[in-house]
């Protein structure tokens, strides 16, 4: 049996609870009137930038959340169950054995015909339908109205409150954190025998933080290291040092602020190009290792985790650096969902990074390429002295248009950021 399957949520895909700012986006697009311990989750999606399913329980989705970067703002779009969840206006359809899902709704079709009438008139681009049980999506176009999805009414769509999630959920979250801490146990003893000094990585991010108090679970007064790069946002290191402080951490904070002098030479960094994470983390944290462990290996206690991307889910749980010869990562978690990272934060009451709550997906550099485009624009609005810096040099070789959409993320574009810049 695969471990990761009984360990693990069912979602396929990296999936989180909302945080209150995107249940505040939700709130701000939709019918629904969301509280910030509701249940909502949100599962990633491929797309250009932000884009995620949204469930109000494991086994119904309501809808689709993304940012849009060519009108760079967000857009919800509904799936029929939302229509169950929200009191609107729907469009009822006399019942017949007629496949109408794809296909444009004729007045013959309707029973409240001047409901549909004024909804053909209206603003509101997805309209919910009703056919007896069944509960459907229809999408305004130029022709009229297009049945897009159908299906089946479900008995119970309501909202439920993220605390039952969490403790119908303690026991596997239990588990993992039981298989996590054997992994720890295991790899550790195995290196220490090998001569290998123990450390463990934080950034202030949710994994990272999980993965050192896991850590120090095994070793009390391990090492621990915070890169401080000279990018990250204000808060990042006020909350790295409360949090060791509130875990009496052996913390050791790294300088890595070599950005603005390799800038010039390296020019832009981009998702094809991230030479500011040799520059700025891993050569500071080479020279971190020569210094305090002088002629020793060393091994690295890591947050990295399979769900966060193509790369990553590819691992296994020890890789050897290919920057750092004499280091050895470990990465406990590796097979953690985010949605399970959150509930151990949640069930351990453990403090994290207050930007998670303001729209940000991943704690790091504030003009990281990697970063949304959204994350980006939040930057923008809560740290203006950072984005004029940054955006200023990017004048130099790109349009405002061109920065707001993220085309410097890359120096090869790919098709459908070619299909953008169209």
């Amino acid at each position: 049996m695969d471990r990761r399957n009984y360990f693990t949520s069912k979602f396929k895909e990296d999936t989180k609870f909302a945080s209150k700012y995107e249940i505040d986006v939700i709130n701000s697009l939709t019918d629904l009137n969301l509280q910030y311990d509701d249940l909502v989750l949100l599962e990633k999606l491929p797309g250009l930038d932000y884009r995620k399913r949204v469930y109000i329980d494991e086994d119904t989705q309501i809808g689709v959340l993304e940012f849009d970067l060519l009108d760079l703002d967000w857009k919800f779009t509904p799936t029929p169950y939302y229509y169950q969840l929200v009191d609107s206006k729907n469009i009822q359809l006399k019942p017949t054995r007629r496949r109408l899902k794809g296909k444009y709704l004729r007045e013959e079709y309707i029973e409240n015909l001047e409901d549909f009438l004024e909804a053909v008139k209206g603003e509101e681009r997805f309209l919910g339908v009703e056919m007896g049980d069944f509960i459907g999506v229809g999408v305004k176009r130029e022709k009229g109205i297009k049945l897009k999805d159908l299906k089946r009414k479900k008995k119970d769509v309501s909202i439920r409150k993220r605390e039952e999630y969490l403790e119908n959920n303690r026991e596997r979250i239990n588990r993992l954190v039981e298989y996590s801490r054997d992994i720890l146990k295991r790899y550790i003893d195995r290196y220490r025998e090998r001569g290998y000094m123990i450390n463990a990585s934080f950034s202030g991010g949710k994994d990272s933080s999980v993965s050192t108090l896991l850590a120090r679970e095994i070793i009390p007064d391990i090492d621990v290291i915070f890169i401080d790069t000279g990018l990250e946002y204000p808060d990042t290191l006020k909350y790295v040092r409360r949090f060791a402080k509130k875990y009496d951490l052996n913390l050791h904070v790294v300088n890595g602020d070599y950005f603005w002098d390799h800038l010039e030479r390296e020019g832009i960094p981009t998702k094809d190009n991230r030479w500011c994470n040799s520059v700025c983390k891993l050569i500071p944290l080479k020279n971190f290792f020569l210094e305090h462990y002088p002629n020793k290996k060393v091994l690295t206690i890591d947050g990295s985790r399979r769900f966060e991307s193509f790369t990553r889910a590819r691992l296994n749980y020890t890789r050897r650096s290919g920057f750092i010869d004499f280091q050895v990562n470990l990465f406990p978690i590796l097979d953690w969902n985010a949605l399970d990272v959150w509930s151990y934060i949640f069930l351990e009451n453990i403090p994290y990074h207050p930007l998670y709550d303001r729209g940000f997906e991943r704690i790091g550099c504030y003009l990281c390429p990697a970063a949304l485009n959204s994350e980006f624009l939040r930057v923008r609005d809560l740290y203006p002295e950072l984005w004029e810096r940054w955006v200023n040099y990017l004048k130099r070789y790109y349009t405002m248009d061109e920065i707001l959409r993220g085309f410097w993320r890359w120096r090869e574009l790919p098709p459908k950021m070619k299909e953008l810049k169209k």
